[in-house]
């Protein structure tokens, strides 16, 4: 079941949650990197389930990166993320929700939700550019 149409409607979406999350980092001093970093891990999974979308038609219910990225393999090789920094994009959903539940992000971790949600982006956009 290729979606080719819903898929690219989820990147368009991710696209967004990036896009805002690299305003923020350049526009709001103090960096609100509670926000940035949000809204990295939202970019990166919204990506990874428009590869999903593309391939079965459906997706995981689930912030989990590392999950999202091992379906995503079962269907391609393109995309780059190691199961350690899936981790640390997975906890820039869980631990900036809720302010009793906040980690104390830095700018480096924006710096890294940033690169990688961009790098995210570009791959899956060449994965379905590919696949069509």
């Amino acid at each position: 079941m290729h979606n080719l149409e819903d898929a690219n409607a989820w990147v368009n979406f991710a696209q967004r949650d990036y896009d805002v999350a690299v305003h923020l980092s350049k526009t709001f001093h103090p960096m609100p990197v509670e926000n940035i970093c949000y809204g990295c891990q939202q970019a990166i999974e919204k990506a990874l389930k428009a590869v999903l979308i593309y391939h079965t038609g459906d997706y995981p219910k689930t912030h989990d990166i590392g999950m999202l990225h091992k379906l995503c393999k079962e269907h391609t090789t393109e995309i780059d993320l190691t199961p350690s920094t899936a981790r640390t994009l997975t906890r820039f959903a869980t631990k900036s929700r809720y302010p009793d539940d906040v980690y104390d992000f830095t700018e480096a971790d924006t710096a890294l939700g940033i690169k990688y949600a961009g790098q995210i982006l570009e791959q899956v956009r060449e994965v379905l550019s590919v696949s069509a």
